[in-house]
């Protein structure tokens, strides 16, 4: 067994390279408490700013671990890098001045995380695979041209220009792609929280 890794989350890792998103929650609220720390190292201590980063860094997890959990030998060194590396990418945004233009499934995220207590509940672990399961569905049942940039943009937090360079598009289309991919799924996504927070 390989050092920094214990033989629960070696059995949760192999379930979510299978698939299992159940595993995957279970790694996250193990890992949850250190990661939020490290967001809120990150960001200067500002509450707010950790608590989205944990948000996005919920989302990019989602996405990318079952593609890597397999090659994992250290799981919180993993999550810890992938932390640091969504609150660097959000500090760019905000030297770039388009924080608050870029935002949209996080907004989502953010108000929920922010409220729930610590450790979280089973409650609130079923609140999270609802959140993110239904983001990521809105995103698949968007148009094809609409569908890549969403994915790329708001899971994967990809830039602009490299989603140029992947789809060999234009800056400029990608941005419009992503603002009118942003546009459809708005209304899904802010008719979820309402319906999540009147529940």
């Amino acid at each position: 067994m390989a050092k920094g890794i214990g033989l629960r989350d070696r059995s949760l890792l192999e379930r979510v390279s299978r698939g299992d998103s159940e595993a995957f929650w279970s790694l996250w609220i193990n890992h949850r408490p250190h990661l939020r720390a490290v967001c809120y190292r990150q960001m200067r201590s500002v509450e707010a700013d950790a608590d989205d980063a944990v948000s996005r860094s919920m989302l990019v997890a989602y996405a990318k671990l079952p593609v890597y959990a397999a090659e994992i030998i250290d799981i919180e060194a993993w999550l810890t890098r992938l932390a640091c590396n969504v609150c660097l990418d959000m500090k760019k945004e905000r030297c770039r001045g388009s924080r608050k233009a870029e935002v949209l499934d996080e907004q989502v995220i953010a108000r929920r995380e922010a409220t729930l207590p610590e450790p979280m509940s089973p409650e609130d672990t079923v609140v999270h695979m609802q959140i993110a399961n239904t983001i990521l569905k809105a995103i698949d049942e968007l148009p094809s041209t609409l569908r890549d940039v969403a994915h790329l943009r708001f899971v994967q937090e990809v830039s602009y220009d490299a989603i140029a360079q992947t789809l060999a598009i234009t800056e400029v289309n990608a941005r419009k792609r992503v603002q009118q991919a942003r546009e459809q799924l708005r209304p899904r996504l802010t008719d979820f929280a309402q319906q999540s927070s009147s529940s």
